[in-house]
């Protein structure tokens, strides 16, 4: 899968303004949703494809030689809610010379029991990092997914011992990244080939229209590409 994606920062003071804009550019009010995000390191490389059926779309991650930060995502429902399914996705180093928008292989697909054990502490494959919860209103328009996040930390110690195995966390006790509040604005095409010439060549456009849509309410901009680079560091 291939991702191409503009980013922008909203004020809380401007979060209601946007908000209807957006909801008026999409003709929808958007769907709100509540994700766990846990961020483990890659101890391994050879083999860390999870999934047959991903295995065919993540080569360039497969044959990668260093190591990666790999998330587990889940979306926490109400109290009494039975959890969905976890979701292991990968983010490659955005592509360099795309002056546009950020262009990146992403790798999604859902564990079995027996792949979320390379998850666990004490394995040999990954290594718990930290994690973070994303409070989203998420709005559709026509191909581009618009996320306007809330990114909160979680309270020190949270998945010390097994994070796959804690209770679900508690909000109230979570608190803003950003201090003064700002949201995290994404507009994302996503495409099953990135290199089918005529689906890149539509995405880029969508975003590049919506971009041009929302002059003047929303800067939708690029950033540094190794800003949101993926690879562990060399220690």
């Amino acid at each position: 899968m291939h991702e191409f994606i503009l980013f922008s920062q909203i004020p809380a003071s401007r979060h209601g303004q946007v908000h209807h804009i957006i909801a008026g550019v999409c003709g929808a009010q958007p769907i709100s949703i509540c994700e766990q995000h846990l961020i483990y390191r890659q101890l391994k490389v050879a083999d860390a494809v999870t999934s047959k059926k991903a295995a065919s779309i993540q080569q360039p991650f497969a044959q990668a030689s260093r190591h990666r930060y790999h998330q587990l995502v889940r979306e926490i429902l109400p109290a009494g809610g039975v959890l969905p399914a976890w979701t292991f996705r990968a983010e490659d180093v955005p592509q360099p010379g795309s002056q546009n928008v950020i262009s990146r292989p992403v790798e999604e697909s859902t564990p079995d029991t027996t792949e979320l054990e390379k998850f666990r502490e004490g394995g040999s494959w990954y290594k718990y990092t930290t994690q973070y919860i994303a409070l989203t209103q998420r709005f559709v328009h026509s191909n581009v997914v618009i996320r306007i996040s809330r990114i909160l930390s979680v309270p020190e110690g949270t998945g010390a011992l097994e994070p796959l195995d804690a209770p679900t966390l508690v909000l109230a006790d979570c608190r803003p990244v950003d201090p003064s509040g700002c949201y995290l604005f994404e507009s994302v095409v996503r495409v099953e080939d990135g290199n089918n010439s005529e689906l890149t060549k539509q995405a880029i456009s969508e975003l590049m229209a919506l971009k041009t849509q929302l002059e003047g309410a929303v800067d939708l901009r690029v950033p540094d590409r190794l800003a949101l680079d993926t690879r562990v560091k060399a220690v």
